[in-house]
């Protein structure tokens, strides 16, 4: 099923999945050279197509491909639960250096702003608790713990970054410490390290293997070949270090 419209904007269609749920999507043409099927974060689907094809190869593509795509969104509908299931509060899981800490909320009325401590089971959160209201609280709790992450993976990734740079024999600038929606990490012409301060939330090997790849960069500054080849040589795994990340990338960017 579909719908005309200008080229300028493109053509829409709809796919029917095999449960009779429907989603709409867009075919979009630019000056590429290949066809494309993309689900955005939010569940938006584009079909991308070369100015040079018809329209009818965008729609047989995402038809085609109407399980990858319901794959995808469902992925994302179940993400959007979970983040709505989840609270910063009393007993809440949360993540640091991939393993589950329990958030205890402890009132300090002689504190006037929240701190935090890792006790290697718990995040306990102390503060002003009794003068806040409900949802107040929670926005103050999450608020300090993720002041608290970002705290934590400066002198982590600093650090990384030190022992990887001198095994590698490669130099940098300066590292700053980001809170980037779609990003691990970037590395600037000028040798400037960006990273995201998720990175603490994840196993450590993980967080390895994003030091790593934004250091290569120093030496390429590209994903060819070559560059693969500098990140194999220190890291034989980082094929599935990558896989694992993305495993951790749906509960971690929905949540925090």
């Amino acid at each position: 099923m579909e719908a005309k419209g200008p080229d300028s904007r493109g053509e829409t269609g709809v796919i029917t999945f095999a449960d009779g749920n429907t989603c709409s999507y867009r075919i979009i043409k630019s000056d590429r050279r290949t066809m494309a099927l993309q689900v955005t974060k939010t569940g938006d689907v584009f079909v991308r197509l070369p100015r040079r094809l018809p329209f009818k190869a965008g729609h047989e593509l995402a038809q085609k491909n109407r399980d990858w795509v319901f794959a995808q969104v469902e992925k994302i509908r179940m993400a959007s639960e979970r983040r709505a299931d989840f609270h910063w509060t009393e007993g809440a899981s949360v993540l640091l250096y991939g393993n589950s800490r329990l958030l205890h909320i402890k009132s300090d009325h002689r504190k006037k702003a929240f701190c935090v401590k890792d006790t290697k089971e718990r995040l306990v959160v102390s503060g002003p608790v009794a003068s806040c209201e409900e949802k107040e609280q929670e926005a103050a709790v999450k608020e300090a713990v993720k002041l608290w992450y970002r705290r934590e993976a400066r002198g982590y990734l600093e650090a990384k970054a030190a022992s990887w740079s001198a095994f590698m024999n490669v130099d940098y600038g300066r590292i700053a410490i980001r809170d980037q929606a779609t990003r691990w990490g970037s590395c600037s012409a000028g040798g400037n390290l960006n990273f995201n301060w998720r990175l603490v939330l994840l196993p450590e090997e993980l967080a390895d293997y994003v030091v790593v790849h934004e250091l290569a960069h120093r030496i390429q500054m590209n994903h060819s070949n070559a560059f693969w080849e500098i990140v194999e040589r220190e890291l034989p795994d980082y094929r599935l270090r990558r896989r694992e990340l993305k495993h951790y990338e749906s509960e971690i960017y929905q949540k925090y």
